[in-house]
């Protein structure tokens, strides 16, 4: 590709990334905006300038000429960069009152104005191209965590406002099907080195071993997770690791997070009776690991999740789908559905790969640091962007985290 062709690519990626986070927040008002109900919740105001301030700080800023646009941002819209400088805690963004929204806005336009404008003028050597693209994948990152963070603000006030409207979905009952690999074979998985995009803890690629194993097509439902309850699947100890059994106790979890009784759940749409054939979502590690043990299975390792996505399409319930919730995918006689809909949980702990790299520079602290005490969740969710995700992609939460939308997908050896 031309040094001309990469850059209209680059300002055409960066635009409509920049558009479809404006689309997101389109009906939301301003007081929408500015709540953080968790300490793990970041308000949404904050991740329209952070992704905003990604661009500023890593791309513009250290340009002879450029301007930065308030040098007070530094310091409360960098989210973890230790070595870019101090920063305001992530528990604390809440108290943000100022600046306004409407100051945020015109950030955005402010660096939206000189990127492009940088993009044109100067050229693009690899470093800075893929500085760009690391950039408007973050942005596409923040656009899940923005709805996820919305559905938890929406959940906490006692009105339970919707974010979109209802719509009638046509959902599949679950098939009961599974993928099935009969041999041993070598594979190969992470990032192979290539012209496509993918993150520094996707490299280097590797061989690793994979023996007979079989993974359902469609996740864990909601009827499935019911009768886990009615069997008191929340009060029995066997069932649990330690750490799993001490977290529930403490925090009196008996129910997937978004669930308000057993016969009706929260969602983007809002207040909805629960589909007994929907996948459950807004399951911990701890959760899954559990309910496989009740189902005498377990979960799938991250390299049998990627070898199942490589070998299936890359099609299912993503964020251009626009349905903003989980629904069954498997169609007819073959599965094009994989992808998306919910990020699976693996029983893999997220570490780097044998001879991993890092980014150089400050972006050293994009993933490296949070290699530790992790699990690893493959596929994408209905909140992913089609074009952010791949086989390879590598996700991770701790084991108690449930605010993402993240379900299970039962594995066992053959």
């Amino acid at each position: 590709m031309e040094n001309a062709q990469h850059k209209t690519f680059l300002i055409n990626s960066f635009l409509n990334v920049r558009k479809k986070t404006m689309e997101l927040i389109k009906n939301l008002n301003p007081e929408d905006m500015v709540i953080q109900t968790e300490p793990f919740v970041s308000p949404i105001k904050w991740h329209l300038a952070h992704t905003t301030w990604f661009f500023e700080n890593f791309v513009l800023k250290n340009l002879k000429n450029y301007k930065i646009f308030d040098k007070s941002f530094n310091y409360i819209f960098n989210s973890y960069y230790y070595s870019v400088g101090s920063f305001n805690p992530k528990d604390m963004r809440g108290y943000l009152n100022r600046p306004e929204i409407k100051k945020i806005f015109q950030y955005r336009k402010y660096v939206e104005k000189n990127i492009c404008e940088l993009v044109l003028k100067s050229s693009l050597d690899k470093k800075k191209r893929r500085i760009f693209l690391i950039g408007i994948n973050h942005e596409q990152q923040h656009q899940e965590l923005i709805l996820m963070d919305i559905l938890n603000i929406f959940f906490k006030n006692p009105l339970r406002p919707q974010f979109v409207k209802k719509k009638k979905i046509n959902g599949l009952k679950k098939s009961n099907l599974s993928w099935i690999n009969e041999k041993n074979i070598n594979f190969k998985y992470g990032e192979e080195k290539s012209n496509s995009f993918a993150y520094d803890n996707e490299f280097p690629s590797g061989e690793k071993k994979l023996t007979p194993f079989k993974i359902d097509y469609d996740f864990v439902s909601n009827n499935e997770w019911m009768n886990f309850i009615d069997s008191d699947g929340y009060k029995r100890p066997e069932l649990w690791l330690s750490d799993g059994w001490d977290y529930i106790q403490k925090y009196k979890i008996n129910k997937p997070m978004y669930w308000i009784d057993k016969k009706f759940q929260f969602g983007l749409t809002g207040v909805e009776r629960i589909d007994n054939d929907q996948p459950v979502s807004h399951i911990s590690f701890y959760e899954a690991d559990a309910y496989c043990r009740f189902r005498k299975k377990r979960m799938p390792t991250e390299f049998e999740m990627e070898f199942f996505l490589k070998k299936n399409k890359k099609e299912g319930n993503f964020l251009e789908n626009r349905c903003y919730k989980p629904v069954n995918i498997y169609f007819k006689q073959k599965c094009n559905g994989v992808y998306g809909n919910l990020w699976s949980w693996t029983k893999s702990n997220y570490i780097p790969y044998e001879g991993y790299k890092p980014y150089s520079g400050n972006l050293g602290e994009y993933n490296q640091k949070f290699m530790c005490n992790q699990f690893v969740l493959k596929g994408g969710s209905f909140a992913t962007p089609r074009s952010h995700i791949r086989s390879s992609y590598r996700n991770f939460y701790y084991p108690s985290d449930r605010w993402q939308f993240s379900g299970l997908r039962l594995a066992s050896d053959l």
